[in-house]
């Protein structure tokens, strides 16, 4: 599947933070953001491309062990997404 149907909400979530929405990565299509706290630790949200039932996996991880998933809908992504955000920004502080 495609990030058609969910890019106006990981656009628009990435907007509200200021944060740069990469969309490739070595010639493939991906939806990523990097979090830097203040010391210059970095963490890292990506989105998965919904699945045929419209599932999301939000994905949020500090580059070394710390990792936790949000499965959820193309309706509820804007949530998972804040949670995402919000755990990392919680790692970095």
């Amino acid at each position: 599947m495609s990030y058609e149907s969910i890019d106006p909400a990981v656009t628009a979530w990435a907007a509200k933070y200021g944060l740069h929405l990469y969309t490739t990565y070595r010639d493939e299509e991906v939806r990523s953001v990097d979090l830097v706290g203040s010391d210059g630790r970095k963490c890292q949200v990506w989105i998965d491309a919904p699945d045929q039932s419209g599932h999301v996996q939000v994905h949020v991880w500090d580059y070394k062990k710390r990792r936790e998933n949000y499965k959820t809908t193309t309706a509820d992504l804007p949530r998972a997404l804040e949670q995402a955000y919000a755990t990392a920004r919680k790692w970095l502080t």
